[in-house]
């Protein structure tokens, strides 16, 4: 099964096109996974299958507070449906959106591979997210690729290179300002900005390429030290625009260190939601995959031009923002101006 990974900095429009993709017929479009696994995504490099089907399916306290009904009622699926299984408020990560995302069914969907992965033997952390996306595309009609997009998983990119370095990749990007902004009133967003601005004089970087967060030994343990009243009491505070975009352009500058070598695709949400027809071919051809006209027209409705979030902004707090932002805009820039026309 062909692999792709779609990497961004957060907020940035992939929401939008993991629902493209999961319109394709040929694509398993899997939302979230990396993210919801948290701080054991990534690590460690070797474990049986009941300890990788635990980081998935076993509630954190993190997880509770910023992936719940009331403070992510858009991306936060399971908190739609009626009757489930599980606490919304406190429901396995898998389930919180990967799942729902894929099917109508996500319990039944969620008790099927509980019995296959739980039994897995050792193998490496990668062949265990393989398995489980052979998994998923034969329950769900067969597919030739995988692509997963996590919010923030450009951060991730050397370590998603390193795990599996035949998949394409796709380079998310949108105006860092209007970014920020999303990212400001994000519960998860506003967590990942605390742990940058506060845990780094304790040598703890959040956005270190070989410890960052999902990686590094660490964030189990502090996971657990800040329960459930430290990550409430964390996202209930909105960070400066400042701090916002200082953010922004340091996950930018530090994830595209992560793909030094790398010809991503570049897909601005600006061109999608302006023209998406062609992007949308366009990212369907970089996948090698047909781009059907069913699915092409059903997936052209689906991107919407909003009003500017900047305009709710004075002037001095545009400026503000727009300059905590500039170093990240002239990495991206220098970043794509590298790549060959047809990566663009």
């Amino acid at each position: 099964m062909r692999a792709a990974l779609m990497l961004g900095s957060a907020r940035c429009g992939s929401t939008l096109v993991s629902n493209i993709l999961r319109e394709h017929p040929a694509v398993l479009s899997v939302s979230e996974l990396f993210a919801s696994a948290g701080h054991n995504a990534f690590r460690p490099a070797v474990l049986n299958g009941a300890r990788f089907w635990s980081h998935l399916a076993t509630p954190s306290a993190a997880m509770s507070q910023v992936a719940n009904p009331d403070a992510a009622p858009g991306e936060f699926l399971y908190g739609r449906r009626e009757g489930p299984a599980h606490d919304p408020w406190h429901c396995p990560p898998i389930l919180a959106v990967t799942l729902p995302h894929l099917c109508d069914d996500p319990d039944a969907l969620f008790d099927m591979l509980a019995a296959r992965i739980a039994a897995a033997p050792c193998a490496t952390l990668a062949d265990h997210y393989r398995a489980l996306f052979n998994d998923l595309a034969r329950q769900l009609g067969g597919r030739e690729i995988w692509v997963e997009r996590s919010g923030g998983s450009l951060v991730a990119a050397k370590t998603l290179r390193g795990m599996f370095p035949d998949a394409a990749l796709v380079l998310l990007t949108r105006n860092g300002s209007e970014t920020a902004l999303s990212m400001r009133d994000y519960p998860a967003a506003r967590l990942a900005i605390w742990c940058w601005r506060r845990l780094g004089f304790l040598g703890i970087d959040l956005l270190h390429p070989d410890r960052h967060f999902g990686r590094g030994a660490l964030w189990p343990l502090i996971a657990a030290l800040a329960g459930s009243s430290g990550v409430r009491r964390i996202i209930s505070h909105r960070p400066t625009l400042a701090q916002t975009g200082a953010f922004w352009s340091a996950i930018t500058i530090r994830g595209l260190a992560g793909l030094g070598g790398a010809q991503p695709m570049i897909l601005r949400y600006e061109d999608l939601c302006r023209d998406p027809v062609p992007w949308i071919r366009a990212l369907a051809a970089h996948l090698g995959c047909d781009a059907p006209s069913v699915w092409l027209d059903r997936a052209a409705r689906l991107p919407e031009r909003r009003p500017s979030r900047l305009a709710s902004l004075g002037s001095v707090e545009r400026d503000e923002l727009a300059q905590a932002c500039a170093p990240g805009e002239a990495a991206l820039a220098e970043f794509t101006a590298g790549l060959t026309p047809i990566a663009r």
